[in-house]
């Protein structure tokens, strides 16, 4: 626990492990994924045997090739981190700091340790690890100051390289006013092994563990079961025919190979650098109410209304003949994986197959059917579904991830209660894009929040916000 100046955000340096080698991480085939001996503590010592070390989960190595650095890092993403601020309030730090420790030896995924094997890619090791608290103080004694000082570091943790071999996968600062006025806690969890569903998760666990009260004895906090039992309960619940089965849907499902909802290309992916901003709209009150009760007159949840309106407000202007978009939907589908943190979404495209003239009713019930489709028939990850269908003649042999695209995320409610008091949320200001244009939709009951993060150079602010605006 130690007090730092705010105007530069101090680097968290990585202890990585010796024997981690430097180079490139590879993805892991299925087929060295291991399951962890009954025997195999999560705490194992640094030193412990090599036969301790895991394969990664293949839901751990969506994006690896696409995203890997020279130096074998991967650039921040903007999924995991989120700013709880609680006016008036003030947090006892060691409490919070055990119910920290609570949570990470209740869900393993946070205690990782990754090196390179030579000839199995990337493994990780589930080993002891207790978090701290930053304790961060502000540039002048208001409140404003405190929020704004929160937000400027939760703004850094979006541009902070991460890299794999750091077994720090969770990041916490708490910004305190000096009077005592409130406190700003921001919380960041690595996505590789931490989706939007496994952080509301998360965030659960650290409420009940500072409501306890129990600032010790983690040793008796019954871990919830490790990636590695549950890549290999996957990885039965996939074997033979199951597997091809699964592939042969999809395959019926995208005959021309895995369109995303394609946008115009003016620009080809290698010009169109990531370079991104930010714009977001927020329904309350009635034009909320409206929302809501219009998605249960067609019968739709409040996340496939939204993406209705999107699509139906985005199709006349920008996109291509493709209506697919890219969503993330949780790939929970064995039982090992229940209650367990870590990256279970599987990033799969979802076809609308409604003509491009079809009104907003038609577009809502094509989403709803595209998106329970996606939920019967998940499993397999992206790139196994994308090396078993192909690209098709639309993309010329690109990667989808080099496509002109749209990903559309149902973000889970983040709820954070330290003190009893429910913290209010807020998110970083995102400045890089790795999709065209990224839309995240979250419905907490009392409002609909949708935020858009576009690339600068292909598209205006003024057409996302009007797009934005079809939601009301």
């Amino acid at each position: 626990m130690t007090a730092r100046p705010a105007e530069v955000p101090a680097e968290v340096p990585a202890e990585v492990p010796a024997e981690v080698p430097a180079g490139a991480l590879t993805e892991v085939p299925a087929e060295t994924l291991t399951e962890v001996p009954a025997d195999a503590r999560a705490d194992a010592p640094a030193d412990a045997s090599p036969d301790l070390w895991r394969g990664v989960p293949h839901r751990m190595s969506i994006g690896l090739r696409h995203q890997l650095r020279d130096d074998g890092s991967l650039p921040s993403e903007n999924l995991t981190c989120f700013l709880f601020a609680f006016p008036g309030v003030d947090i006892d730090v060691p409490r919070l700091e055990g119910a920290l420790a609570r949570a990470v030896v209740l869900n393993p995924a946070l205690a990782h340790r990754y090196r390179v094997d030579p000839g199995r890619g990337p493994q990780y090791r589930e080993t002891a690890w207790r978090p701290r608290v930053d304790l961060v103080e502000p540039v002048a004694a208001d409140w404003e100051s405190t929020r704004a000082t929160a937000r400027r570091l939760a703004d850094a943790e979006m541009t902070r390289p991460f890299d794999l071999r750091d077994g720090r996968l969770l990041r916490t600062a708490l910004v305190r006013h000096p009077g005592g006025e409130g406190c700003v806690l921001v919380v960041t969890a690595d996505h590789t092994v931490c989706d939007g569903i496994s952080y509301a998760r998360f965030l659960d666990d650290l409420s009940a563990a500072y409501r306890d009260g129990e600032t010790t004895g983690t040793d008796r906090v019954r871990p919830r079961a490790s990636l590695a039992r549950v890549a290999a309960a996957e990885r039965r619940a996939l074997a033979g025919a199951a597997r091809d089965e699964l592939c042969d849907a999809w395959r019926r499902r995208l005959p021309d190979g895995i369109p995303d909802m394609v946008l115009a290309r003016p620009l080809s992916w290698t010009e169109c650098t990531p370079e991104g901003e930010q714009a977001a709209t927020v329904l309350t009150g009635a034009a909320y109410e409206r929302h809501v009760r219009q998605a249960a007159e067609l019968s739709v949840s409040s996340f496939m209304l939204a993406t209705a309106k999107l699509l139906h407000a985005m199709r006349p202007s920008v996109l291509g003949p493709g209506l697919s978009f890219f969503s993330p939907l949780p790939g929970r589908f064995v039982p090992a994986a229940r209650d367990v943190l870590g990256n279970f979404v599987s990033v799969l495209p979802v076809t609308v197959r409604e003509p491009r003239s079809a009104d907003l009713t038609a577009m809502a019930e094509a989403v709803r059917e595209s998106v329970l489709w996606t939920l019967r028939h998940q499993g397999v990850p992206f790139d196994v579904i994308r090396d078993a269908v192909g690209n098709g003649g639309a993309g010329n042999g690109e990667f989808a991830y080099e496509r002109r695209s749209v990903f559309i995320s149902g973000n889970p409610v983040m709820r954070l209660e330290l003190e009893g008091v429910r913290g209010q949320l807020s998110v970083p200001t995102l400045s890089d894009a790795m999709f065209d244009l990224s839309l995240w939709i979250s419905d907490t009951g009392d409002e609909l929040r949708c935020s858009g993060v576009f690339r600068k150079r292909l598209l205006e602010r003024s057409l996302v916000e009007t797009w934005l605006a079809a939601l009301g």
